[in-house]
């Protein structure tokens, strides 16, 4: 997939126009990127995995942390989310 500029934020934007997308047909998916205060979101997880929390949502704190590691913000994401995945699915047994 393409996202410009590789920006979280623009990824951001995407991830939530397809959740919002959704809605007219009532269609549900577990969207962990919905509810940023919600139990179980890929926010939550991210701040409790940093040990802090940041008002300007999960793109721009990755971006941040990948700009301090000299990382790519893209592949950053990847990472995490796969970790995330990964808890995610060990909770879930």
């Amino acid at each position: 997939m393409w996202v410009h500029g590789s920006s979280l934020l623009h990824l951001d934007s995407m991830l939530m126009g397809y959740r919002i997308a959704l809605n007219p047909y009532g269609a549900y998916e577990d969207w962990p990127f919905w509810n940023p205060g919600s139990q179980g979101s890929f926010a939550e997880w991210l701040w409790q995995r940093l040990g802090r929390h940041s008002s300007l949502g999960w793109a721009a704190e990755i971006e941040r942390q990948a700009q301090a590691a000299g990382q790519e913000a893209m592949e950053l994401f990847f990472s995490l989310f796969d970790e995330y995945r990964t808890e995610r699915e060990h909770t879930a047994r």
